[in-house]
């Protein structure tokens, strides 16, 4: 499955590179479907990764090249829920003014078959929404400078399942 988003923001590509990758590890911060991230260290590869826990479960992530000048990344999952065979990411920040921008991502993800086959007719629609609002909660947050209504609810949810976890 390949699903390609595109958003317009109101704000600098450098200001959106900067949520994106200059603060990689904190795509808690304004993704409601990431409730906690952290940035590791993968042995061999100087951009690392990163570990999310997020509304499918925990996913492992490393990035699989950088290219700041052209403010584009790619990471790939190495750690996915069961129901998941592979994903990989990748984004890009396109200036189209002083003031604007537009997000570009494009995942490839792979539905582990016996899931696919069983339960593709939840599975797939329940992603393609939950992308659809991380873009939302990145457009939000960066034009905003705060969490949206939908991030600020699931992490409501997910903390008071997962004490352990709030910061």
């Amino acid at each position: 499955m390949e699903i390609k988003k595109r958003v317009k923001i109101n704000a600098s590509a450098d200001k959106v590179w900067d949520v994106l990758w200059n603060n990689y590890g904190q795509v808690c911060n304004w993704a409601s479907t990431v409730n906690h991230s952290d940035i590791r260290e993968v042995k061999g590869n100087k951009n690392g990764g990163r570990t999310c826990h997020s509304a499918w479960g925990q996913i492992s992530e490393i990035v699989k090249n950088v290219d700041e000048k052209n403010k584009s990344y790619t990471y790939y999952a190495d750690g996915l829920p069961s129901m998941m065979k592979s994903a990989v990411n990748s984004w890009k920040v396109v200036s189209l003014s002083d003031g604007t921008s537009e997000v570009q991502m494009d995942l490839k993800i792979e539905i582990a078959p016996i899931q696919k086959a069983l339960m593709g007719w939840m599975i797939v629609p329940k992603m393609k929404k939950d992308i659809q609002q991380t873009v939302d909660d990145l457009k939000y947050f960066i034009e905003e400078g705060k969490p949206s209504p939908v991030k600020v609810k699931t992490d409501e949810k997910f903390f008071k399942k997962n004490p352990d976890l709030a910061a």
